[in-house]
């Protein structure tokens, strides 16, 4: 269940700050994104930045009628290990259940699948933002640990937007120095993150050279008998 409308949501990312960070965050998703598989989800507001061809298909999952699939985040319409890849744009934040959403996420995904969350940082410039569902933020730890009781392998980490949220071209075009040496200086401090993580499965592995060592004959005569 949603703390808030999608309508609501996509009409913030519509103004001039929200435009802004959706740039951002569509042009390091695609980056992180950029093969997919197969069969992609988004589930979330923008970016929706899987693209679709001959081979290739993202649906978007929601409650809205613009979504191609209409479902509930913690109930999705689709068999366990299905799907090469999952893009959670704000969606834990912006659930009331966020773990039951990341846990159903993982179900789908087939081994090996990749799993990329964006979402806003709470120990960040954009929390003084007039965002509605800010006091739902999910700190970077948080969302690690659940990764690893999910069987979820982190291979990359991303931060942007270190600028302060000015809703003014002039203000934003003042302060886009932070935006390099936030990188440098303070990267943990962007007022987005992004992580990828790969499904991980368990299986056997083999350490060191198996050997066959033929049964002696009183051995041998006990197993004929």
């Amino acid at each position: 269940m949603l703390i808030h409308s999608e309508e609501k949501t996509n009409k913030w990312f519509a103004g001039r700050f929200g435009r802004y960070i959706l740039a951002q965050e569509r042009r390091h998703c695609a980056q992180m994104a950029e093969d997919f598989g197969m069969f992609a989800l988004h589930m979330g507001c923008p970016p929706r930045t899987p693209r679709r061809t001959a081979q290739r298909h993202c649906a978007a999952v929601g409650f809205e009628k613009e979504c191609e699939v209409a479902a509930d985040w913690t109930a999705l319409p689709f068999a366990s290990e299905s799907v090469d890849f999952v893009l959670l744009a704000h969606a834990l934040e912006s659930s009331r259940t966020p773990h039951a959403v990341l846990r159903e996420a993982v179900r789908v995904l087939r081994p090996h699948g990749r799993l990329l969350v964006a979402g806003f940082n709470p120990w960040s410039l954009l929390r003084a933002a007039n965002l509605p569902w800010r006091k739902r933020w999910l700190p970077l730890p948080r969302i690690k640990d659940w990764l690893q009781l999910l069987d979820m392998s982190v291979a990359e980490g991303r931060f942007a937007v270190f600028m302060p949220p000015h809703e003014t071209r002039k203000m934003r075009r003042r302060f886009r120095w932070m935006e390099k040496a936030g990188r440098r200086w303070w990267p943990m401090g962007g007022g987005v993150y992004f992580l990828s993580a790969i499904k991980t499965t368990p299986g056997a592995r083999l350490v060191g050279r198996l050997r066959y060592s033929p049964p002696s004959g009183r051995r041998a005569a006990a197993a004929r008998r």
